[in-house]
């Protein structure tokens, strides 16, 4: 029977809402005032209202799926072995003891342009969030264009703890991306160090259960030197570890110039897992051309891969990896494509 009038609740709002113009918070109090006499508490009635309208931070509007991310890497994602494996496992066992956890979830993926370290984290989104890209719960920066002006460092540390810290204070399930941080000013991420560290008491912000992700290209070349290195002793690219690799982008990511150059947060040990992405040889990047072919329904025939393939270009010194990875691809897909349609006019 209460089921029943939480319904008849639930639909008459919508009805006031349509037919009277209200706004739907108007509605979803005159609807919460109703349910609260029926008996009910606040995160009830707040499920059965408010969430009914706007994403709101609950496990059906964040079902964390990790069986979704790994399916749709597998699909789109090409010659990143490590990072297809550690994230999803860490990510997996991040959303596993979400209850018993003392620290967020920290990662840095480093490599070269195109390779997949936006990619990955454009996945999580939609395998996290049901609202996906468009989640209110997914925070990004990216490089300068966030933060253009040395001089007012001091300004954007105390605009990024106070944006951190009421972003987990709304929903401590928050995702946050800083993209391009080898190019923001230094220091100026100094002021979460201690967000992303163990907490032992979670007083009013619990920062636990978010995620963090730094993506930067620092690193990129030694990664690059390592994999050619390994295989030239022999080592196959699919049978390296991320040991191979860890350590030398931690040490490049402090070395660098940026937001994370010399940080207490690498001195602090605060970041669980360096990614590395590998660069890519011609056979993962003649998959991306396949899949962009076919994403925008053109047969992805021999001829037109071989035509994009003729503007890849390959580092000197490793000439087998592809500079840009899959980056730059799309319209050269695109254009193709179209050549080759008129061609049949």
């Amino acid at each position: 029977m209460r089921s029943f009038l939480v319904t008849l609740l639930c639909l008459l709002a919508i009805f006031v809402e349509c037919f009277l113009c209200l706004e739907p918070l108007t509605t979803i109090g005159l609807v919460a005032t109703g349910l609260s006499a029926l008996g009910y508490n606040y995160d009830t009635i707040k499920v059965n209202t408010y969430c009914r309208w706007y994403e709101c931070c609950i496990p059906d509007h964040i079902p964390g799926d990790i069986e979704r991310f790994r399916e749709d890497l597998q699909k789109s994602m090409f010659g990143q072995h490590i990072a297809m494996k550690i994230v999803t496992e860490a990510l997996a066992n991040h959303y596993k003891h979400l209850e018993d956890s003392s620290k967020p979830l920290v990662m840095s993926f480093q490599g070269t342009p195109g390779i997949g370290k936006t990619f990955v984290t454009n996945v999580m989104k939609m395998a996290i969030y049901k609202e996906g890209v468009n989640s209110k719960f997914v925070h990004k920066y990216h490089g300068r264009a966030s933060f253009p002006l040395q001089e007012k460092v001091s300004v954007y540390k105390e605009e990024i703890y106070e944006k951190v810290r009421s972003s987990l204070k709304a929903c401590p399930l928050s995702f946050f991306i800083f993209d391009e941080v080898d190019k923001m000013p230094m220091e100026i991420l100094e002021g979460i160090t201690m967000m992303l560290d163990h907490q032992s008491s979670k007083n009013d912000i619990d920062s636990t259960k978010a995620v963090f992700i730094f993506i930067s290209n620092a690193g990129g070349l030694e990664i690059s030197q390592q994999l050619a290195s390994l295989m030239r002793k022999g080592l196959s690219r699919e049978d390296t570890e991320l040991h191979h690799f860890e350590k030398l982008v931690e040490v490049s990511l402090y070395n660098s110039n940026g937001a994370l150059g010399k940080s207490g947060t690498i001195e602090n040990a605060v970041i669980d897992h360096f990614i590395p992405f590998l660069p890519l040889e011609q056979r993962h990047v003649e998959k991306c051309i396949s899949n962009e072919f076919i994403r925008i329904g053109s047969d992805p025939s021999r001829e037109k891969i071989n035509e994009v393939l003729k503007d890849v270009t390959y580092e000197k010194e490793q000439t087998f990896f592809a500079v840009y990875g899959c980056k730059r691809l799309e319209k050269k897909v695109g254009l193709v494509a179209w050549q080759n349609r008129n061609k049949k006019l």
